[in-house]
């Protein structure tokens, strides 16, 4: 098979393991007042497991990368799929909240650990030209994952009943997606586009530092935190926005609609950025991401129309998307590719903690206050923030001292 017809396989097995692996926990909130409804659980302890899946996703992260820096992507991708899809499947034998946490939060989030990190740092590795557009379409499925998620579990709930919705959601998503981890594998030295990763590495970041060196440069600290503040953004908007739109006087049904347009911004914006920073550089589209960001959270707080809500969060999806694809994309661009793995994962864990942060902090201040103006209101300095430190995290260290 020819190397670029290779490399763009290889995009489409790990949109595959993306879009599949997303869909049975983006199914999450679906199956929420079901459990609720059944067992009596307070949704807050039921919210909780999705917490879990999400802090110990990011610590198994760490060891993951390292190991695939080492043995490559295909062993440990099959592994923690096959783990995700065991686990995601045993949900529909829950009968108390203590299984709920083991199935999606303990087994499921070590299984859900190495999608975002092993199928960013394998495209990585096979594409220097086109990079931002691969990294796109292979994140990507986890924004359609979560567009489609909802309508399919509760359609699947109606004719199946809630557990044998959650056995086929999850026994399938995880067949399908280790069938499609099964052909993934880092390039040979013919079947990458070489000499434009090198060049691209020896005008950034020189040869490659190890996770060492990494840790104790302040700017992997800076990206760190501009992670984790992107992904408490992104995730109290996701878990959030309905309600908040509710309380605007929106019905809500209409309300639900949000987060379709929600999505539909995330989608946009993730390809846009990808064909942008392969044309015009990554910082340049990260820029445009924050700008998409900052207008959009300033017209959701000033104007109260539908169509101005729904406006706003296509484009603060756009936003949102393409400066998480691009700060994935600046990684080797900045640290090389020696231990990027390892580094990603760190950097993995951060936006984790944020993520897992983000949506309680939210409903903590929201349950204090009696409404969404602080947790909204604070928004935008959390994105101007987030633009420092990637700035700063970004910077070009120079070659005779450390930066």
């Amino acid at each position: 098979m020819r190397p670029a017809a290779r490399r763009w396989l290889i995009v489409v097995a790990l949109f595959t393991v993306t879009y599949g692996i997303s869909t049975p926990l983006a199914a999450y909130g679906v199956f929420l007042p079901v459990f609720a409804e059944v067992f009596g659980w307070s949704r807050g302890a039921i919210s909780t497991a999705l917490s879990v899946n999400l802090l110990l996703g990011g610590v198994a992260g760490f060891a993951i990368g390292a190991l695939a820096d080492r043995h490559g992507p295909r062993v440990m991708l099959v592994a923690t799929l096959a783990l995700a899809g065991t686990a995601f499947a045993f949900v529909s034998m829950v009968d108390a909240l203590w299984q709920l946490y083991l199935f999606v939060g303990v087994l499921g989030g070590v299984g859900m650990s190495s999608f975002y990190l092993l199928g960013t740092t394998t495209v990585t590795r096979w594409f220097g030209a086109r990079r931002g557009l691969a990294l796109a379409l292979v994140l990507v499925g986890f924004n359609l994952g979560y567009i489609s998620a909802g309508p399919l579990a509760a359609w699947l709930i109606e004719k199946l009943g809630w557990r044998g919705a959650y056995a086929l959601l999850g026994g399938g998503c995880g067949l399908i997606t280790m069938v499609a981890a099964l052909t993934v594998r880092l390039p040979r030295a013919d079947e990458t586009d070489a000499p434009v990763v090198a060049r691209q590495e020896a005008s950034h970041a020189g040869p490659g530092v190890t996770l060492a060196d990494a840790l104790a440069d302040p700017r992997q600290w800076s990206l760190n935190v501009a992670w984790l503040l992107l992904g408490g953004l992104a995730l109290m908007v996701s878990v959030h926005i309905v309600p908040f739109a509710h309380d605007q006087g929106i019905g809500l049904a209409g309300a639900s609609l949000a987060l379709t347009a929600y999505g539909v911004g995330a989608v946009s914006g993730r390809i846009a950025s990808g064909v942008v920073s392969d044309r015009l550089g990554t910082f340049a589209a990260i820029r445009a991401g924050y700008v998409l960001q900052l207008v959009a959270l300033l017209l959701l707080l000033l104007l109260s129309s539908r169509a101005a809500l729904f406006s706003s969060l296509v484009m603060l999806g756009m936003g949102l998307a393409a400066a998480d694809t691009m700060l994935a994309k600046a990684v080797p661009e900045v640290f090389g590719m020696q231990a990027l793995g390892s580094i990603l994962g760190v950097l993995n864990l951060g936006w984790r903690l944020g993520a897992a942060l983000g949506p309680a902090a939210a409903g903590f201040l929201y349950d204090v206050t009696g409404s969404y103006t602080v947790p909204f209101g604070a928004a935008p300095f959390v994105v101007v923030a987030s633009w420092g430190l990637f700035a700063l995290g970004s910077s070009r260290r120079p070659r005779d001292r450390r930066w």
